[in-house]
């Protein structure tokens, strides 16, 4: 901090690259927009990112940077700036030191910002809070020799991680407390982060929120390379050109390569034998995050969104499964349909869906980390907006209003227009789980038994919250044939 004897000391930070202004607002600093690596831009374009360049005087940081480049929400053009590897801070007011919260957005590894969350309610509570923007898509996980090695994005987060041990202490962060997190495409960086040996220490705890295909979801070098040369084909040029094309062209392709793959999640990262080793999921199993504390979760009908986002115009996602093929979901419906007799068939199909794309590999990297000897507990989000049939239930990404205490927040307004409930029942179901992330966060414990196969305790947050064993058992034991 600024010396306290100028009257701006609380608003004014000195990074290691040089110092930033942001704001107070009720109790909360705000420091936006503060770049943690140089522009990707020019020559940098797919080159892995470069720590930003000390500046001299006080840099404003009172405005959010851009996000990165993606496809607006409507399907219809394009928005942001390669310059998008920036960091948000909000800071409590009161001296620390204070425990640290390392956010990563999610949107399928192609969409989201940093900048959808607002992390006041955590800088009130005395958790120092980190959100971070990183490269997507094409820009951010190109794969193609010559001219980009990979993992740019996987590059960029472990860059923001060093540039949080390195600068925590100034926002009155404990360097020594950082907890990474993250939701759907973030919830599966953070489970493949735990594999990355240049990220050991950067941080000592973490929360994995409905990461897709978790543990499993990247790509070998051939595979990544394919994807690469369905992107030269599309857009008929040669491997030199990409590094000066228009990015608007690279985004268009992105999505037409995207459609036709069918499938959910067609960029990710690489197994290069480098900055990832090895399978995330095999890593952990190997006990590299066994030095690490999770909290591992999902919500009880993932696949809802999904199915729901699909019947509308705009049809931003693809169809398929990240993880089963056609053959798998048609066995698993049937083997659905005797345990779950009377559902009808698109139940019984996002069931299926759910189980195999978000709820199995979480159980799965659970076990990994209790074999290794590591800590890690389960929840489950069963708190549904609607009943079972009558509309959205406990969807994908219905977590994060209420894990960042933030119902009112525009981005997640969507969710609720359908079915409208209550708001004291919403309130409600923020203050249950935003105060059990900030106990996990602060304390290392979320306040109920560690996950261990031969129980599989897990919490399950609903109207009545409840602390049960194997939750499910007998659709869990299903998988085990399938």
């Amino acid at each position: 901090m600024a010396d306290p004897g100028n009257a701006d000391f609380r608003n004014i930070v000195d990074t290691r690259a040089g110092s930033v202004r942001g704001e107070v607002r009720e109790g909360v600093g705000r420091f936006l927009g503060v770049p943690y690596a140089e522009p990707p831009v020019g020559e940098l374009r797919f080159r892995p990112p470069r720590p930003v360049a000390r500046w001299a005087g006080v840099r404003d940081a009172t405005r959010f940077a851009s996000r990165a480049p993606q496809p607006e929400v409507t399907g219809r053009g394009f928005t942001g700036e390669e310059d998008c590897l920036h960091v948000n801070v909000y800071a409590p007011a009161s001296p620390g030191p204070h425990p640290v919260l390392v956010w990563i957005h999610g949107g399928g590894g192609v969409m989201g910002s940093p900048h959808q969350f607002d992390a006041s309610a955590y800088a009130r509570r005395g958790v120092v809070v980190v959100t971070v923007g990183y490269r997507l898509g094409v820009l951010g996980m190109l794969r193609l020799p010559g001219v980009s090695e990979g993992n740019l994005s996987l590059h960029d987060q472990v860059l923001a991680l060093g540039w949080v041990r390195d600068n925590a202490a100034a926002f009155g962060g404990d360097p020594e407390r950082i907890t990474l997190a993250g939701q759907s495409n973030g919830g599966r960086t953070v489970g493949t982060i735990l594999a990355v040996p240049r990220a050991r220490g950067l941080f000592h705890q973490a929360i994995v929120q409905s990461g897709t295909g978790v543990g499993s979801v990247v790509h070998t070098p051939a595979e990544g390379e394919a994807v690469a040369a369905a992107v030269l084909a599309d857009l008929g040029v040669a491997p030199a050109e990409l590094a000066t094309l228009p990015v608007e062209r690279i985004l268009a392709a992105q999505q037409r390569v995207a459609a036709a793959s069918g499938k959910l999640v067609t960029y990710r990262v690489i197994v290069d034998g480098d900055l990832l080793p090895a399978y995330p999921g095999a890593a952990v199993a190997d006990g590299a995050a066994r030095h690490v504390r999770l909290l591992i979760g999902t919500t009880a009908d993932e696949q809802d969104l999904f199915s729901w986002l699909q019947t509308g115009s705009a049809k931003l996602l693809g169809t398929g499964s990240t993880m089963l093929d056609d053959q798998a979901i048609t066995a698993g419906i049937a083997a659905y349909r005797e345990l779950l007799p009377g559902w009808p068939e698109d139940q019984l199909r996002n069931r299926v869906r759910t189980a195999g794309d978000w709820w199995l590999p979480a159980i799965r990297l659970a076990e990994s980390q209790h074999a290794a000897s590591g800590t890690a507990w389960m929840y489950r989000l069963d708190w549904r907006i609607a009943p079972r049939g009558k509309g959205l239930g406990a969807v994908h990404g219905l977590d994060l209003p209420f894990v960042f205490d933030d119902i009112g927040n525009k981005n997640w307004r969507f969710l609720f227009a359908l079915a409208k409930p209550a708001p004291a029942r919403l309130q409600a179901m923020a203050t249950q789980m935003f105060d059990t992330w900030v106990r996990f966060i602060s304390d290392g414990d979320p306040g109920w038994g560690m996950y261990e196969p031969f129980a599989r305790t897990t919490r399950l947050f609903d109207d009545v919250s409840e602390t049960v064993s194997d939750p499910d058992g007998e659709q869990r034991r299903l998988w085990d044939a399938l």
